[in-house]
């Protein structure tokens, strides 16, 4: 969509829009749709159960740790730090000592042994449950210490980390971890440790905090901090420009073509989401690799980045996109129809006319409709035909986890942690025991996923990953597509704001303490 080329005055907009919003002019108050885009969960307040959303739960509760903005490493934030132990199956973390709950009451160790309890107790409903499962113990040898006890060892723990929010056990030990998953608690009164505290919630429209005076890097700046609900994107850019909100999540084409307004500047980064082709490893028309293959080189990537992602796009050719993790030779599989259908008949591939495979996926915006179109017309080029569907995330995750698929356009988060990738092509994770949901086996691959997470020392696991990079860009269990970028638009008003895309928001350190308006 194109911006609305005039500025509407904000209490039109408000009119419009049908919302009554408080008078918030008086306070030194920053709005934002926080929850807008794939790293939103809006109205969801429990982060137990979330898989986004971070973004927003980091300004009223905490983490042991986060990355830096640019998720090249991960500092402490309620640890001060922590030691491995030398064969990797014991991680001590220290706590501040200055930290206090929104209460008064000071964060103390039994905290997170709450937590991380809480979090492995399969009544909660935890989405970190899987990757929290190689904790044997969680010690507390005093109220500043905490010792997580493995039964193998396992580095990546740490990433997993920086998206679990401490919780308070002195409100929430009381309550069983089944009626805690659905308790009114989170939206009524939930009490965290970060810069801003709850101050109130107006379902469908939005959620006020209040400067934390008591937070432990110093009192915000901001007085209070506003997350808006929309029921769609498009209204929450004019809110935006009209100046009604000074943050929002922007879609490639609310950027592309549209003058930039001198309301607020656009801000873009990777999503560290991969974009990938995924097969049934399980259907035995995706048995041999030729298949596979032919099918990537069948699809015209560079020119679906350059024509549909406005170059706001970097293709991958193994399901890392890390430099890091990236060997010094890989296949690119340049688009090459004539060598596809050479492929093809070599594995002697043949489909009926009259049944075309479903290609499933959950993205239901145009942008990904016209993608899914061009990989289905430039398929049918070398005799593959696909039929495109699209449904709901739920309908969707319900259908992969039975299996009842044949290939997906899907996401993968593709972050800074290489391990991230493994629950969803380890074969011990297949459902119901985890998200290898393109029934992926390979011996030799789940050998190196598990002599990375450990291996305790950093300097050699880029090594292996880059073993599991050339050994997935071999044999193509999924066919890796691309990284696209995500945009963000913030009021030139608004000073020291930093955000950067991430697979399910947040994670890093953003300073929103320093955030601030004239």
């Amino acid at each position: 969509m194109n911006f609305l080329r005039t500025m509407l005055p904000a209490s039109w907009l408000t009119l419009a829009l049908g919302l009554a919003m408080p008078a918030w002019a008086a306070d030194k108050v920053l709005v934002g749709a926080f929850d807008l885009g794939p790293g939103g969960n809006p109205q969801k307040f429990n982060p137990l159960t979330a898989s986004a959303g971070f973004t927003w739960y980091n300004k009223y509760f905490g983490t042991l740790a986060l990355y830096d903005a640019g998720f090249q490493q991960i500092s402490g934030d309620l640890a001060q730090s922590w030691l491995v132990s030398p064969d990797g199956k014991a991680i001590t973390f220290k706590l501040r000592k200055d930290v206090k709950w929104h209460d008064g009451k000071p964060l103390v160790a039994k905290d997170v042994k709450f937590t991380i309890d809480l979090a492995r107790h399969p009544d909660s409903g935890s989405a970190f449950a899987a990757r929290l499962d190689g904790i044997s113990s969680v010690r507390v040898p005093d109220d500043e210490t905490v010792v997580l006890e493995l039964a193998a060892a396992n580095t990546a723990i740490l990433d997993t980390l920086t998206s679990l929010m401490i919780l308070p056990a002195h409100h929430l030990a009381h309550v069983s971890p089944k009626d805690l998953r659905n308790s009114d608690w989170w939206q009524k009164a939930p009490v965290g440790t970060g810069p801003f505290r709850w101050h109130s919630y107006v379902p469908d429209q939005y959620v006020e905090l209040a400067a934390n005076p008591h937070y432990y890097r110093g009192r915000p700046k901001l007085d209070k901090l506003v997350n808006r609900y929309f029921k769609d994107g498009g209204t929450a850019a004019i809110a935006l420009q009209a100046g009604e909100i000074q943050f929002s999540y922007l879609t490639l084409d609310q950027v592309k073509g549209s003058p930039q307004p001198a309301s607020f500047k656009a801000v873009s980064g990777a999503s560290q989401v991969l974009n990938y082709l995924g097969f049934n490893n399980k259907d035995p028309r995706f048995n041999d690799v030729r298949v596979r293959r032919a099918m990537l080189m069948a699809i015209d990537r560079q020119a679906i980045i350059k024509n549909l992602y406005s170059g706001q796009a970097q293709a991958g050719n193994c399901i890392y996109t890390q430099k890091q993790f990236l060997p010094a030779s890989l296949n690119p599989y340049a688009y090459d129809p004539s060598k596809a259908r050479k492929l093809l008949a070599e594995a002697g591939w043949a489909q009926d006319k009259n049944s075309p495979i479903e290609l499933l996926t959950y993205y239901g915006d145009q942008l990904s409709k016209d993608v899914a179109a061009v990989i289905q017309a430039q398929l049918a080029e070398i005799g593959v035909l696909l039929r495109p569907r699209f449904v709901d995330a739920p309908t969707f995750t319900k259908q992969v986890d039975a299996g009842k698929f044949a290939l997906v356009f899907a996401g993968a988060g593709n972050g800074p942690e290489p391990e991230s990738m493994a629950p969803l092509m380890d074969s011990a994770f297949v459902p119901p025991k985890g998200l290898n949901r393109m029934r992926i086996n390979i011996p030799e691959l789940d050998q190196l996923f598990d002599a990375g997470r450990k291996e305790v020392n950093p300097a050699k696991r880029p090594a292996i990953y880059r073993n599991v990079c050339q050994l997935t860009n071999a044999q193509l269990p999924l066919a890796p597509l691309w990284v696209s970028n995500r945009f963000g638009g913030i009021s030139t008003k608004v000073q020291n704001m930093v955000w950067t895309p991430a697979p399910g928001g947040g994670r890093y350190q953003d300073n929103a303490e320093s955030w601030t308006l004239p």
